[in-house]
């Protein structure tokens, strides 16, 4: 091979090895002006074998007014999750109940305790968006 065959495949497997990992996100921007506390569940498949469900529940997530966080960090494999939040005397609730932990929680959907309490959740359609923001406002 020539020095310039050389150099060309050397530069492309060196972008190869060195290209950033693409990641995706889920975020919560709190747009109000009181701390919220948020919970979010999405499509985990994993889930199927330790509990028998395919969607995983995370939560307490603390929000000051104007603050932003990653709730999910993996790639949106299914258009629709779930959030609840609430901070006060507000709640952005839905139809959609899973037993909820009052503490910090990283449970498949099924998994449940006496320490925890039904809430419904809101279904969030990120469409075919590989990042998204969600800003809950009153």
């Amino acid at each position: 091979m020539t020095n310039r065959k050389l150099m060309v495949v050397g530069a492309v497997l060196l972008g190869v090895v060195s290209a950033p990992e693409a990641r995706a996100w889920v975020q919560f921007c709190n747009g109000t002006n009181v701390t919220l506390w948020t919970a979010y569940s999405w499509y985990a498949p994993g889930c199927l074998v330790e509990d028998g469900s395919t969607w995983e529940k995370q939560g307490w997530w603390s929000l000051t007014p104007g603050q932003c966080k990653v709730v999910s960090g993996a790639p949106i494999v299914n258009r629709y999750s779930y959030y609840y939040a609430e901070g006060g005397g507000m709640a952005w609730a839905g139809p959609y109940f899973t037993c909820t932990p009052y503490t910090a929680f990283d449970w498949c959907d099924n998994t449940c305790s006496t320490d925890s309490r039904n809430l419904g959740y809101r279904q969030l359609d990120t469409d075919s968006y590989s990042n998204y923001t969600l800003t809950l406002t009153p």
